[in-house]
């Protein structure tokens, strides 16, 4: 029995060949075109889910790549901050040591003296005040657009910073400080005995504005025993005393109470006021209700120590009666920098260990991500020698199958008749 073949079948079967030969063709030639060998989750379920995965892994690796690059771009700029730091206290020190040696220096040159030590203070000043490359500032915590150290009008410095401390994760175990809070680095340091510091209430209305200095402790012991109180001198109305002028009544902040011997006393700009072991003077034209607060502390902020530095200098004589006064400054001066040096240098011994932290931990990231791309190149990429022959044996047999249906459908019945 001779089976029939239809023309339809003739026509229809070579066509869906051919169609799928071309289709086959195509993804060979988009996989060449885009150097994968997975164009969709069909083509390999498991690899797709496989590759999924390890684009996920490689992402989250160049974020954490990321983090410790801000890290370590904010610590090394706070270690050459805190370098410059240490290298200005060191000088100030050399220059107290300098001029501890009473036998040597006139009043003249200590003051001389001073005047350098007034010139590292306005240093110390703005490096603390530094910024990084984004703008905000190095020890401001939290509140990186808010200057942490600002100059009191009224005298002093103040902290307008906070105790925050920025922490950046850089591997899925760990969080890494980037940063250190200003009080942290300047001011908490342990004095070597309670000291104090000075400044005036931001609202002061004088004209020039009353400016309290950073003083001096005159009495040790004294001190010890109003520690840990604080005072505040207010500016009375001047038809208080007779004849009228300016006065001034210190109280202690805790419970309101004036000091004895310190109640409308004649303000004169400039003069030295004792009380309480602590030495201050306040300068300028305080009105009525200003106010300028005296806080003791056991802790002196790097500011404060060679404010007061300073003022030994430019205050006391050579005369014998300062002597003992003199020689209690410098030697105070030279405990408190060496507490304050020591504390710098253990905030950078701990930057110096985070920033080894984060280049180890770049170091095994960019490993991990080596070898996750790699295994994804193994499950994703194209072999092209193997992809470029299979394009070439795919349109060799197309164009055979076109030929062949362009032979076969040529033939019909009357080219049989004679």
């Amino acid at each position: 029995m001779v089976d029939r073949v239809s023309t339809y079948w003739i026509y229809q079967r070579p066509v869906n060949d051919m169609l799928s030969l071309q289709s086959a063709l195509n993804r060979t030639q988009e996989q060449v075109s885009t150097g994968r060998k997975i164009l969709s989750p069909a083509d390999d379920p498991v690899g797709s889910a496989r590759v999924l995965q390890l684009d996920q892994e490689i992402a989250l690796l160049s974020q954490y790549e990321r983090n410790i690059s801000l890290v370590e771009s904010r610590l090394e700029a706070e270690e050459g901050v805190l370098q410059g730091v240490t290298e200005v206290l060191q000088r100030v020190r050399e220059l107290t040591v300098q001029a501890g040696n009473a036998a040597l220096y006139t009043s003249t040159e200590r003051q001389a003296i001073g005047q350098e030590v007034k010139q590292r203070v306005k240093e110390l000043y703005d490096l603390m005040n530094s910024q990084d490359g984004s703008g905000e500032y190095i020890f401001s915590g939290f509140s990186g657009n808010t200057q942490p150290f600002v100059e009191s009008p009224g005298g002093g410095y103040s902290y307008q910073g906070d105790e925050g401390v920025r922490y950046l994760q850089i591997s899925r175990t760990i969080t890494l400080a980037s940063s250190d809070s200003g009080k942290d680095a300047f001011l908490d340091i342990p004095a070597n005995q309670p000291s104090f510091f000075t400044y005036g209430n931001p609202e002061n209305r004088g004209r020039p504005m009353g400016v309290i200095s950073a003083g001096i402790t005159v009495d040790q012991q004294a001190l010890n025993d109003f520690f840990p109180d604080n005072a505040v001198i207010t500016f009375e109305n001047e038809l208080d005393i007779d004849p009228a002028g300016p006065n001034f009544t210190i109280r202690r902040k805790s419970d309101g109470r004036i000091i004895e011997g310190f109640q409308n006393e004649p303000y004169s700009p400039g003069s030295k006021i004792q009380f309480a072991g602590m030495e201050i003077a306040i300068t300028g034209s305080p009105a009525p209700g200003d106010k300028f607060v005296v806080e003791s502390s056991q802790k002196q902020g790097v500011l404060t120590t060679t404010e007061k530095l300073e003022y030994a200098l430019n205050n006391y004589s050579d005369a014998p009666e300062f002597s003992d006064l003199y020689d209690d400054a410098i030697f105070n001066t030279l405990e408190n920098l060496d507490a304050a040096i020591d504390n710098v240098s253990q905030i950078r011994a701990r930057l110096g260990a985070r920033l080894n932290t984060s280049e180890t931990t770049m170091n095994q990231h960019a490993d991990n991500k080596l070898a996750a791309q790699d295994i994804r190149a193994d499950i994703r990429d194209l072999d092209y020698a193997e992809a470029i022959s299979r394009l070439q044996l795919e349109g060799f047999v197309l164009q055979a199958a076109q030929q062949s249906f362009a032979q076969v459908t040529q033939t019909n019945l009357f080219d049989f008749i004679r």
